[in-house]
């Protein structure tokens, strides 16, 4: 799960933005060159400390792993949960801890931890590329094998999100109260660090209150501009030129992390690869440049001037950095394995053991760690991690919305559990490790791992399910499909689309929206991540309640999988 780093200020051009997390892989010179060296030099020093912080955070999670690990391990008699979520509720919980103690808890976190949270969530998405690559150790080529598993999949998703969106809408309705034909939010926390401000300027606050509302494909901006920081000058084309030199150096510095993979590549990991026969260095190396390179090219195919709103969401959708990765990384397989001569299976083995660093340390190192095994050490730090995202939620978390959140989920969580794997079954979904992966439908692959191991479920095919359903979902907002369905199928207490009046708007409806919080409820349980992140880049204000549901759905799908007897149950239905 993750979100977007912070939007620079309105004066810099689009062209001209740095992520945090990323480095654009096309950047365009900016209009004044002379002073542009320096700022890039402070941005890329900015950059360097929050990636720093970022693998400290990484560390200080794995360690924080291996030690609950070691506690659990001492009684092996007891079902074992998974150490991520102990130690992603036991961060959450110490920090809000520090916060009743320490009043400067919440500045710390925002300006010294968040960012770094925000890039290590970034990237947590590499721990999905090696378990959807291991689709390809399974035989999906049979129509009688992979028709169930699409009609299944295409109607649980349907049922997840009519489901979601009905649940989360008529609850929430019994939190708030109905006042002159709008929604209006009566129990926003007067705590909120935003809210108060907001009050006072109304301009403060996101002119997004649906999810729906943020799909006007002519304004989509993503999250990097604001539409309106773009002014006629903004667009308009630099009218200096710059050199080549000049360019390839604002180049280097936007991208140092992915020129430095690619180096290494090069000059490390092919030589080992070809002198010592080594596999590790170079499909660990290789992996990370070819998911920052898939990542510069997503994020340039999004802030793209040359490219139409339509044409910027369907091509970013479709180039998704997991399922690209994925298949540049299936493309070197192949290849090393014809030059060496290994069948596809063999070299799929050489990419995970199944031992991430959390585990080695526990173990001495004895198994080497793999490129698979780095990429899921990832995958956990940043689920970890959201225990300061809980932290920074958690008055959206404690109040009346969250607790429609966390019911909704946990209802969700259930049904796919008891459910889905039966029906999986039922439709024709086999062997059994294909139909049991249903229990864990939409679950985030983090959250998801505990789940597929308890019940010997295949890890490749949810993983694959996860990727498609966040591309989906990514794709259909962006088209304004969720805008559309709003208008004709919702449209309770919605606006006069003829009206200018967006102060009233602005002031009537609140955070706590039913549409709002059930939009997010039904983007987050079933899009995961990818719809999340989308939700930030949008600047909805469901984004939260996505991020909580995805995190609920998949923390409650943990807790009912270590119930014995529901397990028994499930197991025996689909007659493992």
């Amino acid at each position: 799960m993750a979100s977007q780093a912070t939007v620079p200020t309105p004066l810099a051009s689009t062209s001209a933005v740095m992520n945090t997390d990323s480095g654009r892989l096309l950047v365009s010179p900016p209009q004044n060159s002379e002073t542009t060296p320096p700022r890039r030099y402070q941005e890329l020093l900015s950059r360097v400390l929050d990636g720093g912080i970022a693998v400290g955070i990484a560390v200080v999670a794995q360690l924080l792993m291996a030690g609950i690990q070691g506690v659990l391990n001492v009684n092996s008699n007891k079902v074992e949960f998974p150490p991520s979520v102990v130690a992603m509720a036991a961060i959450f919980g110490l920090f809000c801890a520090c916060g009743c103690i320490f009043p400067g808890a919440e500045d710390f976190y925002r300006n010294h931890l968040k960012r770094p949270a925000d890039l290590l969530n970034r990237h947590m998405s590499i721990g999905f590329t090696i378990p959807f690559l291991m689709i390809c150790k399974g035989s999906l080529t049979d129509v009688w094998v992979i028709g169930p598993i699409i009609g299944c999949f295409v109607l649980t998703g349907l049922f997840n999100t009519v489901l979601s969106y009905v649940l989360a809408l008529p609850l929430q309705c019994l939190m708030v109260r109905w006042d002159s034909g709008s929604w209006s939010s009566s129990d926003i926390e007067k705590g909120s660090p935003t809210t108060e401000k907001e009050r006072q300027n109304p301009k403060l606050r996101s002119p997004v209150k649906s999810v729906c509302d943020s799909m006007d494909t002519e304004d989509f901006s993503l999250g990097v501009t604001p539409p309106e920081s773009i002014t006629p000058d903004s667009k308009a084309s630099p009218t200096h030129p710059v050199s080549f030199s000049t360019s390839a150096k604002l180049w280097c510095l936007a991208n140092p992390m992915l020129l430095l993979m690619w180096t290494l590549t090069l000059t490390i990991g092919l030589p080992l690869r070809v002198c010592l026969a080594l596999d590790t260095p170079l499909s660990t190396l290789l992996l990370f440049a070819l998911w920052l390179s898939t990542l510069a090219i997503q994020s340039s195919l999004k802030t793209s001037p040359y490219l139409r709103p339509f044409a910027r969401t369907l091509l970013s959708g479709l180039f998704n950095a997991v399922l690209w990765t994925s298949l540049t990384m299936a493309a070197y397989l192949l290849l090393d394995g014809h030059l060496s001569s290994r069948p596809l299976q063999a070299m799929l083995t050489t990419l995970e053991s199944h031992n991430p660093f959390s585990s080695a340390l526990l173990n001495s190192f004895s198994v080497p760690l793999t490129a698979g095994d780095v990429a899921l050490s990832i995958l956990n730090a940043g689920l970890v991690s959201w225990g300061l995202k809980l932290y920074e939620y958690r008055l959206q978390l404690l109040s009346r919305a969250g607790l429609t959140v966390f019911t909704v989920s946990s209802l969700i969580a259930l049904g796919n559990v008891s459910c889905g794997p039966l029906l999986a079954h039922t439709m024709g979904v086999a062997p059994q490790g294909r139909a049991l992966a249903f229990a864990a439908r939409s679950v985030t692959l983090a959250l998801g791992n505990p789940v597929l191991d308890t019940l010997s479920a295949d890890k490749s095919l949810n993983a694959a399910m996860v990727v498609i359903s966040g591309i989906v979902y990514q794709m259909s907002l962006g088209l304004g499909v969720g805008r559309f369905l709003e208008k004709h199928l919702v449209n309770i207490g919605g606006r006069d689309d003829h009206t200018n009046d967006t102060t009233t708007t602005t002031t009537t409806k609140g955070e706590n929206d039913p549409r709002t919080v059930a939009a997010g409820v039904a983007v987050g349980i079933n899009a995961a991540a990818m719809g999340t992140a989308y939700l930030y880049e949008t600047k909805s204000e469901a984004a939260p309640y996505s991020a909580l549901s995805m995190m609920a759905l998949g923390i409650m799908t943990v807790v009912f999988s270590t119930i014995g007897p529901l397990v028994s149950w499930v197991l025996g239905s689909v007659g493992a």
